[in-house]
């Protein structure tokens, strides 16, 4: 899921489906949209891990 800040185009977080807090601006997104969020340095949920569920560990930070 991608979680959106007040400015839609503002994505403030990345959330893997089963998260318990995705806030209230978090939509379905797909994979490929995941892993571009991840590569554009869009933080993971420290919940729900979604880059360790991706397979996507270390992106070189």
């Amino acid at each position: 899921m991608i979680e959106h800040g007040l400015d839609r185009r503002n994505i403030v977080a990345l959330h893997t489906g089963q998260c318990w807090d995705p806030g209230k601006r978090a939509e379905p997104a797909t994979r490929a949209q995941a892993v571009e969020a991840l590569h554009r340095q869009v933080p993971a949920c420290t919940k729900c891990r979604p880059d360790t569920a991706l397979g996507i560990v270390d992106l070189g930070r």
